[in-house]
């Protein structure tokens, strides 16, 4: 794609999710298996508190654990209302930041968004959906990394036939290493493995529908 608004990728999945934890009956305290120390609730603390910190300029140590891992212990005892105004609130801000000329840095944010609405919908026993038009965006900076990695470890090309939607879940390590040795790879994929996942495989299989 040619300059897309990213800012809007940002927010259309914040309304999203906003709209999908707020309907009646939503267990906020479902684990969920692609974060497994995560709850419903965790995943929300987690996207409230990147968009709070990035306005306020609290970004020591991100994107690392302990910078995440201060997000959900900051929302853990803060009501969903709570969290989901802090987020509109400064979720707006970010995404006026993403749409800007200065904003194409902070794209990684726009990325765990979606991975994170994937994560709530496969928690809660839906299928997963990612938009045509963030694919679209986002395949290029999967693939780029991809390939990059690879001739960094001093391997040779290799190909990948596989889904976009099943790349992107894999690559941000939401499918076991035997699950992506399944894909059809032009290789032996075992070489690859340590730099195909961006945070490392899932321990186990987390059961998403595509």
């Amino acid at each position: 794609m040619t300059n897309p608004d990213i800012g809007a990728f940002y927010g259309a999945a914040r309304k999203r999710l906003t709209a999908l934890v707020s309907e009646d009956g939503v267990d906020l305290e479902q684990m969920v298996p692609a974060t497994p120390a995560w709850r419903v609730h965790d995943v929300i603390a987690h996207l409230t508190g990147v968009a709070t910190d990035v306005i306020n300029r609290n970004t020591d140590g991100a994107p690392g654990p302990a910078w995440t891992g201060a997000q959900v212990a900051r929302g853990r005892d803060r009501t969903l209302a709570e969290l989901l105004a802090d987020w509109e609130k400064f979720g707006m801000q970010f995404q006026e930041f993403l749409s800007s000329p200065t904003g194409a840095p902070a794209g990684n944010a726009v990325m765990d968004v979606h991975s994170h609405e994937c994560d709530v919908r496969t928690a809660l026993g839906m299928t997963t959906e990612l938009q045509a038009d963030f694919l679209a965006w986002s395949m290029g900076r999967i693939r780029d990394g991809f390939h990059k990695a690879v001739a960094e470890a001093g391997l040779p090309p290799v190909s990948i036939k596989v889904r976009e939607a099943e790349l992107f879940r894999a690559r941000l390590g939401r499918r076991t290493a035997d699950e992506v040795c399944a894909f059809e790879w032009s290789l032996d994929p075992k070489p690859y493995l340590e730099t195909f996942f961006i945070f490392g495989p899932a321990e186990h299989s987390i059961g998403e529908r595509l």
